[in-house]
């Protein structure tokens, strides 16, 4: 993991805390985990509801992310080299003016490190389906909320719609497990009317990132919440 004295968020995992919590009459797993970041000026949150087919929650959890080399690349890039970031060999190529508003999930094999700029480890970029594991589904939110910053002001990317799990879906099976989430600065190369990856995008920048364990299955449906904070809160 790269040091960085600009712009970055390293969220090192220091406990996880498993317990329940009632929610409409149902007991809910809940998922914690704290992170205890090094000093930086930029800080990210996930936030994950799954939901079966009736509305009801079923498991939710929250944690911190790790900014990628790669997010904080483009991040250096946006910010001080604006006429010039989508140059430069591993600035911030194919870089969308459009920022960082796509969630993606996966089901492949991920340990979140610093160096990845997918969703799969040793940098796969497979498409997934019935039978292999990958990138499943992106989400764009064009509107975005922000907060202005006094100290510590913030950003939300969130799944307008959340990701469904349906029988008969095309792209991927709908009984698997959610891996990982992702922040992107692209969606895949082509889609579905409801977000499901069919073919890979030439280069979709990734900020950060976050290794989940979701299980999913037909008629769930999974929201997404990215908390991005700016400057110091505290």
């Amino acid at each position: 993991m790269k040091t960085t004295y600009v712009v970055a968020l390293i969220a090192a995992i220091s406990a996880v805390s498993i317990g329940a919590i009632s929610m409409n009459g149902f007991t809910v797993p809940l998922a914690i985990a704290s992170a205890s970041p090094e000093s930086g000026t930029m800080m990210g949150h996930v936030e994950y509801i799954l939901r079966d087919a009736d509305g009801n929650i079923k498991s939710y959890a929250q944690a911190d992310n790790m900014v990628v080399n790669r997010g904080d690349d483009c991040s250096i890039a946006y910010m001080f080299q604006p006429n010039s970031y989508t140059g430069g060999g591993d600035v911030c190529t194919n870089a969308n003016p459009a920022g960082f508003q796509f969630i993606g999930i996966g089901n492949g094999t991920i340990s979140v490190d610093a160096a990845d700029t997918t969703l799969l480890d040793g940098g796969a970029t497979t498409v997934a389906d019935t039978t292999n594991d990958g990138l499943m589904a992106v989400k764009w939110d064009n509107n975005t909320v922000a907060t202005a910053s006094s100290n510590g002001g913030t950003v939300v990317i969130a799944t307008e719609t959340p990701f469904t799990f349906a029988t008969g879906g095309a792209g991927f099976t709908n009984t698997t497990t959610v891996t990982a989430a992702g922040l992107f600065d692209h969606s895949c190369g082509g889609q579905t009317a409801g977000g499901i990856c069919t073919s890979n995008t030439g280069v979709m920048n990734m900020f950060s990132a976050q290794s989940i364990s979701v299980a999913v299955s037909d008629g769930d449906s999974l929201s997404v919440t990215w908390t991005i904070t700016v400057g110091n809160s505290s």
